[in-house]
């Protein structure tokens, strides 16, 4: 695995020339680019910080699920708020769910309910950069996602991406670089089907002796290349690349790690045929293969119009799903040490528009946190009684999930990174640990 460093080139050179008119010199530049080197190395944690995870499933409710109409119910609203779902009382006490999540109702006290997350970035692109970073986006930085910042602190295996994304995500590398951006399936696992990943399974007609000749060559083309620049970002994501690539391609076990069809008949079946169930399935078995990172991306949740149709099409298949993988981890013995999340972006709007939608609202989110050393059975934060926002003693923002995931890991969230420009960055300069969620 590549650690994130710096590199120097000519462009770096003559970068530091200028530098040099502000008082910083060359040799203050290089120094500046051995100590990136040295605080962003792998592996390396506060040695008060106890790990209680080791890897982590986020299911991205990517649009923004309503939060007057899943986990955060409210009675007696006037009509113009009210939503048309019934609520049902969970096995956690004080806990109303809708209708729809009977499952999720049935094991509230497997997981801890965050509510009353607030910001005000109510913009997809940025919601969702909010949620993968822990940072409110900015013009001055593009902070890493949490993935990227896993596979340059924590080792893994070669053979395997450190950070996968079903299907997609936009979900970035930011300042780190393309060589830490996720690995994308692009693709789902469809019951009784072969599953093929691209960039996995080798194409109709190669072989792996033609594999091995076409990374000599590209060893050959790649020393030729970085004698021209040694500090090109494409070229370190492609060497990056090409290296991840030739390992996943020639190894049985990295195969066999994205084949779900080898998973016990009776664990298959607790997943549905539904593409959030088949992902679920495919990251609790990349996880036990040794994956420290998987995104699940479940799109749909922006029901601008329609909003009860769409979450009565979109509830059942999450209820499945998220109560299946907890149940899948806790057999395998890996849900004490995997920290899996479910959130989207932001809530949505208490009034309900005229097309029977609701609206972007960051006002008012909610976040499930379960395993990795959360205990279980809370609920933490709250809204007011008309939902619009969160209660006067409830404080908690995207940083402080951020931080807490971090912390989670046995990762220092105030950890300084450097930008490629030299500028000293805090991973999560803002956030706060909930430290409410461990027991």
């Amino acid at each position: 695995m590549r650690k994130y460093r710096p590199t120097i080139s000519r462009r770096g050179i003559l970068q530091a020339g200028l530098l040099g008119a502000t008082g910083l010199m060359l040799d203050d530049y290089l120094r500046l680019a051995d100590a990136q080197t040295e605080t962003n190395a792998p592996g390396k944690k506060s040695p008060e910080r106890k790990a209680t995870a080791d890897s982590v499933l986020f299911l991205n409710l990517a649009g923004g699920p309503a939060h007057l109409d899943t986990l955060d119910m409210k009675e007696n609203l006037p009509e113009e708020t009210q939503s048309q779902f019934k609520p049902i009382q969970s096995k956690l006490s004080g806990l109303a769910v809708c209708e729809h999540l009977p499952k999720i109702a049935a094991a509230a006290d497997q997981f801890t309910l965050i509510r009353g997350i607030s910001h005000t970035t109510g913009d997809h692109p940025q919601g969702q950069a909010y949620i993968a970073t822990g940072n409110r986006p900015n013009s001055a930085v593009k902070y890493p996602s949490y993935g990227s910042v896993v596979m340059n602190e924590l080792p893994s295996d070669p053979d395997l991406p450190p950070y996968v994304a079903i299907p997609q995500t936009e979900w970035s590398a930011g300042y780190m670089g393309d060589a830490f951006a996720p690995f994308k399936t692009n693709a789902v696992p469809t019951p009784g089907k072969p599953f093929s990943v691209r960039g996995i399974s080798l194409a109709e007609g190669v072989t792996i002796d033609k594999v091995n000749r076409r990374e000599k060559l590209l060893k050959d083309l790649d020393t030729r290349f970085r004698q021209v620049d040694t500090n090109s970002q494409m070229l370190d994501a492609l060497d990056t690349f090409g290296q991840q690539a030739y390992s996943m391609i020639t190894s049985e076990r990295t195969q066999q790690a994205f084949d779900v069809s080898l998973e016990p008949e009776s664990l298959q079946k607790l997943f549905g045929s539904d593409e959030v169930s088949q992902s679920l399935l495919l990251a609790t078995r990349l996880i036990e293969s040794g994956v420290k990172f998987v995104t699940v991306t479940n799109t749909g949740w922006d029901t601008h119009l329609d909003n009860f149709d769409g979450h009565k099409r979109l509830l059942p298949p999450f209820d499945l799903g998220f109560t299946a993988v907890l149940t899948a981890l806790r057999e395998k013995g890996l849900l004490d040490r995997t920290l899996v999340i479910a959130m989207g972006e932001f809530g949505r709007t208490p009034k309900i528009n005229k097309n029977v939608g609701r609206d972007h609202y960051p006002r008012a989110n909610w976040c499930i946190m379960a395993g990795g050393g959360v205990r279980p059975g809370q609920l933490i934060g709250a809204t007011d009684a008309k939902g619009e926002g969160p209660t006067p003693e409830t404080d908690i923002h995207p940083d402080d999930l951020g931080a807490t995931i971090f912390h989670a890991l046995g990762i220092d969230h105030h950890k300084e990174y450097f930008t490629r420009t030299g500028r000293p960055v805090s991973l999560i300069p803002n956030g706060r640990v909930i430290s409410d969620l461990f027991g």
